[in-house]
């Protein structure tokens, strides 16, 4: 018998950097080999990147018995895990009104699409909440999908998937909407890390992390254009929203660099913080926000100079952010240092550059927390894993209402174009289903949960039809 304990602390003593999609996944190959008492696992000691920040970022509540030994990894490399906090009451779901309908008042022409570790990928239907057959995508625990984007008319969906401990090349794999058909995968570059998609939808720009590269990807061919050389270990990127310009957060480098879209150019980087994770642009376009996870900021920058502003001052580790549809506001995520602080939302006013008194969600170290805000920019819903819980904010006055308590983790959320329904990934682990929990916005309450395959990671809806 393997001694898993030995091996999980192997594992994390590996390398630098993964997303905690990437521990799940590693968790789940373990479990496998620990049942089939095959101790040449033992010895491969497989390449694990440990993370800092974890946009993508939950692990299930069910592997707590892990969180000790990968707590000690996390005081040096800010691993993110899983782990037991404080639970508020919890909130009982909905039943629905038929075996067929897993929630009353679901009633948007919307399509959720859930993957991650199955090599599946999950269609719900938000109008009867309704999982579809799953549409195989790749091996099952071969690969990890992270992230989906969707054209504008919502007809292709383009799954972002890498290999399961990092470092492979990655792959996006589109698939038609209408008949849930996967097409062939376009090959990009060494450990993809995000995606995004131009505003007209004709172009796809992927972050290759290890390759320090970004990878156009032409939609109308589905073919993947010579890749551009960025700042080292490329993350995050956002997209103008004239779509001239896409912006990328070097993490090594400590820069961003500018993307001109009509020739594929990268120009000269832009100096902000230390280990830049996330960016968030304003829906005029003016200004770009950047955070800083190394140093506990979040930089403005001038789009019409590429001219990096004062920074904003935020907690230190501070690893994911959010913009509000209207532009007014931007939510920092922090989990706080230990379970002595409680997890953070810390608002930033766009107007002025002024970040607000911390909104508190509860105990959230050393798991992570999800954001979501609703179309209409009135509450934006944090999901912390540590405590199951959702805490829906009133962005009108930065306060947090009560707590929606989930009976099996929380985890990425979504919310439909007409804001009436928010879904959450739910707890899942090897050889056992995944779930998806709609909760409905006008009142919180919870809906049934809705089957989907095992180990999910990532889920987005598709967009709402051009007028």
């Amino acid at each position: 018998m393997i001694d898993e304990m030995e091996q999980l602390e192997q594992l994390c003593a590996a390398v630098p950097s993964p997303d905690w999609q990437r521990l799940t996944a590693a968790r789940a190959q373990l479990s496998t080999a620990i049942r089939r008492e095959t101790a040449g696992h033992a010895a491969r000691r497989p390449r694990l990147a440990v993370s800092l920040a974890l946009r993508h970022r939950w692990l299930s509540r069910r592997w707590l018995g892990w969180a000790a030994p990968l707590a000690a990894a996390a005081a040096v490399t800010g691993v993110i895990l899983g782990s037991q906090g404080a639970f508020s009451p919890v909130h009982r779901p909905v039943p629905s009104s038929s075996t067929h309908d897993p929630g009353l008042g679901l009633a948007h022409p919307a399509t959720a699409y859930v993957a991650g570790q199955s090599g599946t990928v999950t269609p719900i239907l938000a109008a009867t909440g309704t999982a579809l057959k799953p549409i195989r995508i790749g091996k099952q625990y071969g690969q990890i999908s992270s992230a989906i984007v969707f054209r504008p008319d919502g007809k292709t969906a383009y799954v972002l998937s890498s290999t399961v401990l990092g470092g492979g090349s990655g792959t996006v794999t589109p698939i038609r909407t209408a008949t849930s058909t996967a097409l062939k995968p376009i090959a990009v570059g060494q450990d993809p890390r995000a995606l995004a998609i131009t505003p007209d939808g004709t172009t796809i720009y992927v972050t290759n992390y290890q390759s320090g590269t970004v990878t156009p990807i032409r939609t109308a061919t589905d073919t993947a254009l010579a890749p551009i050389r960025v700042g080292g270990n490329p993350w995050a990127i956002a997209i103008a929203p004239d779509g001239k310009t896409a912006y990328v957060a070097d993490t090594q480098s400590g820069t961003v660099t500018p993307i001109r879209t009509a020739t594929n150019t990268a120009l000269a980087p832009i100096r902000v913080g230390r280990n830049p994770l996330a960016i968030a642009i304003t829906p005029d376009g003016k200004t770009a926000y950047v955070l800083n996870n190394g140093s506990g900021t979040v930089t403005p920058i001038r789009t019409a100079t590429s001219t990096a502003l004062t920074p904003i001052r935020v907690p230190a580790g501070s690893f994911s952010m959010a913009i509000t549809p209207d532009g007014r506001t931007i939510y920092v995520l922090d989990l706080g240092s230990s379970q002595a602080q409680e997890g953070m939302v810390i608002p930033i006013r766009t107007a002025t550059n002024t970040a607000l008194r911390p909104i508190p969600i509860g105990h959230a170290w050393p798991s992570t927390m999800n954001i979501a805000v609703t179309p209409d920019s009135k509450t934006a819903y944090v999901a912390n894993a540590s405590t199951g819980t959702i805490t829906p904010i009133r962005t009108a006055t930065d306060t947090a209402l009560t707590r929606i308590r989930l009976a099996d983790g929380a985890g990425p959320i979504a919310i439909t174009p007409d804001g009436r329904t928010a879904y959450v990934i739910a707890g899942s682990g090897p050889g056992r289903t995944g779930t998806v929990i709609p909760i409905r916005t006008a009142t919180n309450q919870v809906l049934r949960a809705i089957t989907v395959s095992n180990l999910p990671s990532v889920i987005a809806i598709t967009p709402a039809p051009r007028r």
